[in-house]
C-alpha cells in the first residue's frame, strides 16, 4: 500500500512533484495543475490485490496527459475502470465523458489518453490486464469511454471498488484471495453493459455469492428484509438461494439478526447517538418493534439496549462481527473451488 499526499511537499515544487507522482501509477502519464493560477490537490492512494491495482485519489485543478507514445510503450494492455463522485473529466480516441455527478468509466492502456479535474473531486480506479479480464477487445472497445454507472451492476461495482480501496492493510494472501472475485464482477459489469447476455451469463453466476451478500449488507436495515424478497431481486429461487447461501456457510436468518443488532450495538455506544432514542436506534437497525429488540438484544449481549449504552468501553464486546468484503471474498473463493 502506498500512500502520497502533494500538500506534504513544497509549494514551489508541487507540479514537478505531481508529475513524477503520474510517472510513478500502475498506468504512468504525465500531470499538471489545469489551472497553473490555483493550487492543485493531489492526494492518492495506490494498492495491489495480486496482479490487480485499485487506487483512491483526491483530485482537484488537475489535469493528467498519456501521449500516444507513452501509450504505444505499455507492453501489457490493460483495462482501467473509473468511479468518480464529482466531476471529472475521461478523454479517449474521440470519446469524452464529462459528467458532473460523477460516472463509471471503463478505458484502456494502449491509445492516448486525456483526464481533468477542475473542481474536488474523488475517483476510485481499478486496473486489470485485457489477459486476465477475458474479454475480447473488440467487444470492449464498444462500452469503452461510456459511462456504464447506470447498468444493472453499476451501483453494486460502485459500493464494491469503494470498499475494496478503503480495506485496511492486508497480507500478501489475503490480498490474493480478492483477486478473482473482483475480476468476474468486472467481467459481469463489462458484459452486460455490453448487452451480450451469453458473455455475461458464467460471470454473473460465478459473483452471485458475493452480490447477494453485498446487498444483505446494504439492505439489513430494510425490516421487509426476507428470503422471498431476496430472491425477487437476483432472480432466482428461493431454494436456489438458500444453497447460493449455505455454500458460503451462511444460515440467512441468523446473518440478518446478528447484522442488525451489531449495527445497533454500534450505534449505541457511540457517543454522537447519545440523545437517540433506543427505539429510533432499534428502527434503523430493522427492529420496528422495541420490544422484539430488546429480546433480542438481551439474549445476543446479556444486558439491555440502555444497559449496554451506559457501559464502558472497556466492559463491551461484540460476540458477533459482521460479515467483511474480505470474509466475502473468501467465502466465495471456497465455493468455485
Amino acid at each position: 500500500m502506498r500512500y502520497f499526499n502533494l500538500t506534504d511537499g513544497d509549494p514551489s515544487s508541487r507540479v514537478e512533484v505531481l508529475d513524477e507522482a503520474a510517472r510513478n501509477c500502475s498506468v504512468p502519464f504525465r500531470a499538471r495543475p489545469a489551472d497553473r493560477g490555483r493550487a492543485v490537490r493531489f492526494q492518492h492512494l495506490d494498492r495491489y490485490f495480486a496482479g490487480i491495482n485499485v487506487t483512491q485519489t483526491a483530485l482537484d485543478n488537475f489535469h493528467g496527459l498519456r501521449s500516444a507514445n507513452l501509450a504505444r510503450r505499455d507492453p501489457v494492455p490493460r483495462l482501467i475502470l473509473t468511479v468518480s463522485s464529482g466531476p471529472y473529466m475521461i478523454e479517449q480516441n474521440g470519446r469524452l465523458d464529462r459528467q458532473r455527478s460523477g460516472s463509471m468509466v471503463p478505458y484502456w492502456s494502449r491509445d492516448a489518453l486525456r483526464l481533468q479535474a477542475d473542481e474536488p473531486t474523488r475517483a476510485w480506479s481499478v486496473t486489470v490486464t485485457i489477459e486476465e479480464l477475458g474479454l475480447p477487445y473488440l467487444f470492449l472497445r464498444d462500452v469503452m469511454v461510456r459511462n456504464i454507472g447506470h447498468s444493472p451492476l453499476g451501483p453494486l461495482v460502485n459500493k464494491y471498488l469503494t470498499e475494496l480501496a478503503g480495506l485496511p492493510e492486508l497480507s500478501r494472501a489475503h490480498a490474493a484471495s480478492l483477486a478473482h472475485p473482483t475480476i468476474d464482477l468486472l467481467r459481469a459489469l463489462l458484459a452486460s453493459a455490453g448487452g451480450d447476455e451469453s458473455l455475461s451469463r458464467q460471470p454473473l453466476s460465478r459473483t452471485l455469492g458475493m452480490r447477494i451478500m453485498l446487498y444483505l449488507r446494504s439492505h439489513a436495515g430494510d425490516p421487509e428484509l426476507s428470503a422471498d424478497k431476496l430472491a425477487a431481486h437476483f432472480g432466482i429461487s428461493k431454494r436456489y438461494l438458500y444453497a447460493v447461501l449455505a455454500g458460503m456457510n451462511v444460515t440467512l436468518g441468523e446473518w440478518i439478526r446478528t447484522e442488525r443488532l451489531s449495527r445497533a450495538a454500534r450505534a449505541l455506544a457511540n457517543p454522537a447517538n447519545a440523545l437517540v432514542s433506543v427505539s429510533a436506534i432499534a428502527r434503523r437497525s430493522g427492529y420496528p418493534d422495541h420490544s422484539s429488540f430488546s429480546r433480542a438484544f438481551k439474549q445476543q449481549y446479556g444486558c439491555t439496549p440502555s444497559e449496554w449504552r451506559l457501559l464502558p468501553d472497556t466492559d463491551r464486546s461484540f460476540r458477533q462481527t459482521p460479515l467483511t468484503l474480505l470474509d466475502i471474498a473468501e467465502a466465495d473463493s471456497e465455493t468455485r473451488d
